[in-house]
């Protein structure tokens, strides 16, 4: 879970520095008075705005493919550590067949799988511990 939390964190940073940036060239074009420079300045400040707004639109590529990859590698982790236990347990209790999901933390699936099944019976190795 804190591994989403990072993940997260660094895209809303990302997403913040571009909006700053958007912002910067907004202001520009919209401060600017083409009235008072010359046809030189113009295709400069034209020039350097195209460079702006393509670096930008390849930074918000990455980050939507970066995105995108993080939520392929949540759908893999959620589905080996939920839907996969869940089938299985679904399967044996509508069919008492089959294997039940090792789960080695006590999570929310644990405990459904211990209401439907039992508690585990843990291995004895001294059936009576006061005749040591």
């Amino acid at each position: 879970m804190t591994g989403y939390m990072v993940v997260i964190s660094i895209l809303g940073y990302m997403a913040f520095y571009l909006s700053i940036q958007m912002a910067q060239a907004d202001r520009v074009i919209h401060e600017m008075n083409p009235a008072s420079m010359t046809a030189e300045e113009i295709n400069v400040v034209k020039e350097r705005l195209s460079m702006t707004v393509n670096r930008l639109s390849s930074e918000a590529r990455w980050i939507a493919l970066l995105g995108a990859l993080f939520c392929l590698i949540g759908l893999i982790y959620t589905y080996n550590l939920v839907v996969r236990p869940l089938r299985k347990l679904v399967v044996f209790a509508e069919t008492g067949q089959g294997e039940l999901p090792e789960i080695k933390n006590n999570n929310e699936i644990k405990q459904l799988m211990t209401a439907i099944v039992g508690p585990p019976n843990p291995p004895h190795e001294n059936q009576n511990p006061r005749n040591s």
